[in-house]
């Protein structure tokens, strides 16, 4: 039969596995090009160094984790982390983690800028899903217990109400598996609970704020671009990525405080099925557009990956499979993590 029932939930069933494309991006108010106070500028006497090309895309495994700007200026160049992840240098005195969502496996890439130190700092991590079982397998423990949690080096103000608006790409695609993979987050969805959701709630809310007609601000080959003030959620080609990528996020951040987040889902070449909440069965070889987005919104509120294979049942776990509908639906650790970094949501 090639339909899969939502009645499956609470098994990571299906042998593809998934790991998410987010950008984080910290940022000041300075135009591309510019330089800020206290930034050294290159010396014109000096060479730069041979890994640092004067055009096209840097390799992060190839140049130091610290870079001096005066060496090396990377701000507005593509640097690229592991399996392929990328993203823009921002030019803005903004710095970008990237994180990739992918059939075999997790990256992350992170690119911290220190204008006031003359600084750009590098950090890059990927991993592939080995076939069968891998070596250090455990077994998954149940959700609903399971309370482990990372943080990503940014978060919204506690109290933040984030605008965010829908792209609907090209290809006809549904809106609602996107929008529910929002709402699960915010309003901390779980089949842990009775009433199907934890409680309290993060001192964190979203609103809807419309279609866009812009995309999100990933390039076409799923590279984190450069923010525009609009925080946007949908579907985008993106024919330049690897044939393994599923979806891309952006979020820009300044120092400790996020500022924007982008989610593209790539409509170009994959299978999705919208959800279980729409009464519809999984399509053989889907990827389930709410549970990815939700894993993706988790990224936009400051949730890391969780790795290991005995966190596998957790929203942030770092890994979906097709057809798998349990990233939709928080644990334990998703949830407090979230508290960890909201706090708690008043009753009044």
């Amino acid at each position: 039969m090639d339909d899969v029932t939502p009645a499956g939930r609470g098994r990571r069933t299906g042998a593809w596995r998934a790991a998410a494309l987010s950008c984080t991006v910290a940022g000041g108010a300075i135009t591309a090009g510019a330089v800020a106070a206290g930034a050294a500028e290159p010396s014109p006497d000096r060479r730069p160094p041979g890994w640092c090309a004067p055009e096209g895309t840097l390799t992060a495994r190839a140049m130091p984790q610290k870079i001096r700007i005066s060496e090396c200026d990377l701000r507005g160049r593509v640097v690229r982390g592991e399996n392929g992840l990328a993203a823009t240098v921002p030019a803005d005195g903004t710095s970008v983690t990237a994180h990739a969502l992918r059939t075999d496996g997790a990256s992350e890439l992170r690119v911290g800028v220190d204008e006031a130190k003359g600084e750009i700092t590098l950090t890059t991590t990927g991993t592939r899903v080995p076939q069968g079982r891998p070596r250090e397998f455990r077994a998954p423990l149940d959700a609903c217990k399971d309370d482990a949690y990372q943080q990503e080096p940014s978060k919204w103000p506690k109290g933040s109400t984030i605008e965010w608006h829908y792209y609907p790409g090209t290809a006809g695609l549904p809106m609602s598996g996107v929008s529910a993979g929002v709402s699960n987050v915010f309003e901390a969805r779980t089949d842990c609970t009775p009433s199907h959701a934890f409680a309290p709630l993060p001192d964190v809310s979203a609103k809807y704020a419309g279609q866009t007609t812009k995309a999100p601000n990933v390039t076409a080959g799923a590279v984190c671009g450069d923010r525009d003030g609009t925080n946007v959620s949908g579907w985008e080609a993106m024919p330049g990525a690897e044939p393994d990528v599923l979806a891309a996020t952006c979020t820009w951040f300044r120092g400790p405080t996020t500022i924007e987040s982008d989610t593209a889902l790539q409509e170009q070449g994959k299978k999705w099925w919208a959800g279980p909440q729409d009464g519809s069965f999984c399509p053989a070889g889907s990827y389930d557009a709410a549970a990815v987005t939700t894993h993706e919104t988790g990224h936009m509120l400051g949730l890391g990956h969780v790795e290991g294979s005995q966190h596998s049942k957790l929203t942030m776990a770092p890994t979906v499979a097709a057809c798998d509908d349990d990233p939709a639906a928080l644990g334990k650790g998703d949830y407090d993590g979230l508290i960890a970094l909201y706090g708690a949501r008043s009753s009044a």
